[in-house]
């Protein structure tokens, strides 16, 4: 009995051996079906808007203040009654959506590239799943505007010594309509990997600048948003010449310290304490607070 028990050793850590091997290959498998869970464990998933299917789109949020993506990668995404932005070109499947909100689009032509679309409270982002050195490293993105607006970037707005990273729509007025937050991209070890914007006329392209010891697959992200009240307090004052230049110099260089407009405004209008917000803002928001205090236009931002 004892020597049939132990010839039997060999045979199952063969087996053991064998099921470490092919284990990994049906979970790759299952990663490859499903890359949404990929762009959701870098991006998470608390600040996506529910879908309610339809035929051709995926609804979100109400009538009024929500979107639909469409089903059909090369129909453009509406961002609001007169701005809509389109996916880069390819030979792209219809979009499908996983459980938390995500919708996905995946490359026939290239499967070292498949997009994806999460619509939030703030706005919109278009995300990049990029699966190897072959794929591209430039992303273009059309945008359909309003007569006289324009793409402009941070550094072309508010001077390239202050430049946050961010892009611009702005009006003919040459008023910051919404934001495109500064490029991100993270690898497969949620490691920073470089990127950042450029425009080219009415499209916005994200350049990510990968190498062959990036781990792979990357997640980059053109995050749109509406500007808010608060935002759009911070750009009237920064583009008025209602205040001297030296003022307007010192809050923009705050600015560009606490991470943008975008960034600023949220902490300006967040419910934290004054004692919190200090922590997380430093000498740059305690500079800032000083130079904006009475300034009337930009109380409805102020919260503490």
């Amino acid at each position: 009995m004892k020597r049939k028990l132990y010839s039997s050793i060999p045979i199952l850590i063969t087996l053991a051996l064998i099921g470490t091997i092919i284990n990994p290959k049906i979970t790759h498998a299952k990663k490859e079906m499903n890359p949404a869970s990929d762009i959701e464990n870098i991006t998470g998933i608390n600040g996506i808007l529910k879908s309610i299917k339809s035929n051709n789109t995926y609804k979100y949020g109400n009538t009024t203040k929500g979107y639909e993506v469409p089903k059909d990668p090369n129909a453009p995404i509406q961002l609001d009654v007169s701005t809509n932005i389109s996916l880069p070109s390819g030979n792209i499947k219809k979009g499908v959506i996983s459980p938390n909100g995500t919708v996905v689009y995946k490359n026939n032509d290239k499967k070292n590239v498949i997009y994806a679309v999460q619509p939030t409270n703030d706005g919109l982002k278009s995300l990049i799943q990029i699966n190897d050195q072959k794929a591209p490293k430039e992303y273009r993105f059309k945008m359909n505007l309003p007569r006289g607006s324009k793409l402009v970037t941070a550094a072309e707005y508010l001077g390239s010594e202050f430049d946050t990273g961010e892009v611009y729509v702005v009006n003919k007025q040459n008023m910051i309509t919404s934001i495109f937050s500064p490029a991100w991209a993270k690898d497969a070890n949620n490691q920073d990997v470089p990127t950042y914007y450029k425009t080219d006329g009415n499209t916005l392209i994200q350049v990510v600048d990968f190498n062959s010891k990036t781990a792979f697959p990357i997640i980059a992200d053109p995050d749109w948003s509406k500007i808010a009240a608060c935002s759009a307090a911070i750009a009237w004052f920064i583009g008025s010449n209602l205040f001297a230049a030296a003022k307007i110099i010192k809050v923009k260089k705050y600015v560009k310290e606490l991470g943008g407009i975008k960034e600023t405004a949220k902490l300006l209008a967040g419910a934290t304490s004054w004692e919190e917000k200090l922590k997380i803002g430093g000498e740059a928001f305690k500079g800032l607070a000083a130079e904006i205090t009475g300034v009337g236009g930009l109380a409805v931002c102020i919260n503490w």
